[in-house]
């Protein structure tokens, strides 16, 4: 009970992160954020000593870890300037680029991150979403069936065990550190989250969290304090591949950390 209630505290916390940027700041919170601020490891951010400490970098472009800081935008954009964020998921072994074609949605389905056909495909967001990851749900695909595919060990999270003890995961942008609590991952209905509601007005966020609270998925888990998240909250859901029985795995972080208090929208009524 002890664990539950420290992650009910987590969400309440993510509360006062709804609108992050503008509001924050008229709120009289300090939300400025120096360089390194925005370059720091999970390790080096307050509050997350709990992160395995990094271990040895491969080193070079594509071959960069987030535990080590070192991740190069610059660098990626040359070897592939459809790169604009690096997923990190400490347990997992998810440590990688996140992608988005300008030409096409389906294209990192059946392409790697150096842009050569493969099977296997890459971590990709569609085009509806914004880059900057201000939208209400920013869905990030990725293969999960087979062991050598992208997401494939987002299924840790299947395990009760898994999700109590590993409860964040990080997404960097070439000016900022996002760091997301993991509130829910279960087998979700087969359908188009992306589009399932309108995410632009409150109505369509606040419809997508009721049925995000009261879904029935056999070994769905789910932190506490789910029922107190609102439509000026900021997630991001980790998307499998659909399946046979017309599902896919899915696992949904909030937003509780903005380096450099950049993420802002506007929500219409």
């Amino acid at each position: 009970m002890k664990r539950k209630k420290v992650i009910a505290a987590g969400l309440l916390a993510a509360l006062l992160l709804a609108g992050c940027g503008q509001e924050n700041a008229a709120a009289g919170e300090n939300t400025e954020a120096t360089e390194e601020d925005a370059t720091q490891t999970p390790n080096g951010k307050p509050g997350q000593e709990d992160v395995a400490e990094p271990a040895e970098s491969p080193g070079g472009v594509l071959g960069e870890s987030a535990q080590d800081g070192e991740i190069d935008f610059s660098a990626l954009s040359e070897k592939n300037p459809d790169i604009f964020a690096w997923l990190y998921v400490p347990g997992t072994g998810i440590d990688m680029p996140v992608l988005q074609s300008p030409v096409s949605d389906e294209y990192y389905k059946s392409h790697n991150v150096e842009g050569n056909a493969d099977d296997k495909g890459a971590p990709f967001t569609e085009m509806p979403n914004m880059m900057n990851m201000c939208d209400f749900n920013t869905i990030i695909h990725g293969k999960d069936l087979e062991e050598e595919e992208p997401f494939f060990n987002l299924h840790n999270f299947e395990n009760p065990d898994f999700f109590e003890k590993n409860r964040e995961f990080y997404i960097y942008l070439p000016d900022n550190v996002l760091t997301y609590e993991v509130l829910a991952a279960f087998y979700d209905e087969g359908s188009d989250i992306l589009r399932r509601h309108d995410y632009t007005t409150y109505k369509g966020c606040q419809d997508y969290l009721k049925e995000l609270t009261e879904v029935r998925s056999m070994g769905k888990n789910m932190s506490e304090g789910g029922e107190d998240l609102t439509p000026y909250h900021f997630l991001v859901t980790l998307d499998g591949s659909l399946r046979e029985n017309d599902t896919q795995y899915v696992v949904i972080g909030i937003l509780t950390g903005d380096a450099a208090g950049k993420i802002d929208r506007v929500i219409y009524e």
